[in-house]
């Protein structure tokens, strides 16, 4: 058993503790024995005292939840800058498929790995499409769910998207634990048809799979659900392809184009929600409606998305988004408050995913998933209240340690980067 102390330890389901102790012991958190444990330098080899590691002048909080990312664009950061949604789709669907192996995207899911932990991050909602982020996510000991992506928006198209579906769903759960599973994401109503969510649904049903869709994501999807006009429903027209419908239970990303009837579906379906603040405003879809949603009484978490539409993963600059974008909207200071935002970070995401019952929070049971934050940065000090400078003040850079079953992580990752780089040279010369 081993002790970690820290000026704060932040639970999330309580208040911070000051000076406060947590006790891990064969990955998971136990209660505290009772007692003081020994100092680390002088504790016997043998014997029942625990061992003792100080982090003083920090705080450990669990490990993030970024309940939306996609790790197999991490080499596509920085190469769609600065271009309209419907130039963004179609210009990374061209690269991926026509430009990177999968062993590149493999590079590329591991480069995501590393970039997480070293932000504290612990546990994801990863939407993957040729699975090698599944690959990258047991090698690197991420916990969550990846969700195998299904597209197909003509009908005639589902038959084959489910049985390939079956397939890759089939490959991947033998190395499923309680904490790392799959599910399955129909990717959004402009690229899957009515035919085919429904029969993603059925399966999800049958084989117990949680779900994730890409939801009222910007003006032009929403135009095109709701009225069959716009962008998206001309390409449709053009292809043959007719309206179709959604089904809501499901963990939902985005939603920020929503009208006031859709909030009636919330409250009466109760689906989770993942928010993506920055990666929303970078793309110009618009501010989602957080406090409004939150009203319907559903689950709020909050991801990063890919770093192709955010550019970095940092969990304390996505709180920060959220809040101060909800306070720009509404006018209103309590729209969000940095113990909400820090909920939604770690707890929250957990709820998301069906995984808060072993962890997103720091009580006896749950995994010994935790990160441990410096708060001696000048830029952080003085700390009157450990969330909210946290919150407000602190960065990925801040992250001291990432702790993933109890074992503190350490990643190298020059090779990787001199690997992407290679690949990122490429794909500017084809």
């Amino acid at each position: 058993m081993t002790i970690y102390e820290a000026d704060w330890i932040c639970p999330i389901s309580s208040s911070p503790i000051r000076n406060g102790r947590l006790a891990v012991d064969n990955g998971k958190i136990i209660p505290l024995p009772r007692g003081e444990g020994v100092r680390a330098e002088s504790a016997p080899r043998e014997g029942l005292n625990p061992a003792t590691i100080l982090f003083p002048g920090c705080a450990i909080i669990p490990g993030f939840v970024n309940a939306h990312s996609h790790l197999e664009l991490t080499i596509l950061r920085g190469f769609l800058e600065d271009l309209s949604f419907t130039d963004w789709i179609p210009k990374l669907t061209r690269t991926k498929y026509q430009h990177l192996t999968r062993n590149e995207l493999l590079a590329s899911a591991s480069l995501g790995c590393v970039e997480m932990i070293r932000a504290g991050v612990t546990c994801l909602g990863e939407v993957m499409d040729v699975g090698t982020a599944w690959q990258a996510m047991r090698q690197f000991g991420l916990q969550g769910i990846a969700f195998q992506e299904v597209f197909g928006p003509a009908e005639s198209q589902a038959d084959e998207a489910i049985a390939d579906l079956q397939k890759k769903i089939d490959a991947y759960r033998p190395a499923q634990t309680d904490t790392l599973r799959v599910g399955v994401s129909p990717h959004a109503p402009y690229t899957v048809s009515p035919k085919l969510f429904q029969a993603v649904n059925r399966f999800a049903e049958q084989e117990s799979l949680r779900m994730t869709t890409h939801i009222a994501e910007s003006e032009d999807e929403g135009m095109f659900v709701r009225r069959s006009a716009g962008v998206f429903a001309k390409r449709w027209a053009e292809r043959g392809i007719g309206l179709g419908l959604l089904r809501p239970e499901m963990l939902l990303v985005h939603a920020i184009d929503l009208e006031d009837t859709d909030f009636d579906l919330l409250r009466s379906k109760q689906p989770a929600l993942v928010h993506c603040p920055k990666s929303n405003a970078k793309l110009a879809h618009g501010v989602a409606r957080i406090p409004e949603i939150r009203d319907t009484g559903i689950t709020i978490g909050l991801g990063t998305d890919s770093v192709a539409s955010n550019n970095v993963v940092d969990m304390f600059e996505e709180m920060r988004a959220a809040i101060f974008q909800q306070r720009a909207r509404t006018k209103q200071f309590d729209a969000i408050d940095a113990q909400s935002a820090l909920r939604m970070a770690t707890l929250g995401g957990a709820e998301c995913l069906g995984l808060s019952r072993l962890l997103g929070s720091l009580d006896p049971g749950k995994r010994a998933d935790f990160v441990v934050v410096d708060l001696t940065d000048p830029a952080v000090q003085p700390v009157y209240d450990p969330i909210t400078a946290m919150v407000y003040s602190a960065s990925r850079h801040n992250v001291r340690a990432t702790f993933i079953g109890g074992r503190e992580m350490s990643v190298d990752s020059k090779h990787l980067i001199g690997e992407c780089a290679a690949i990122a040279e490429r794909l500017m010369r084809a």
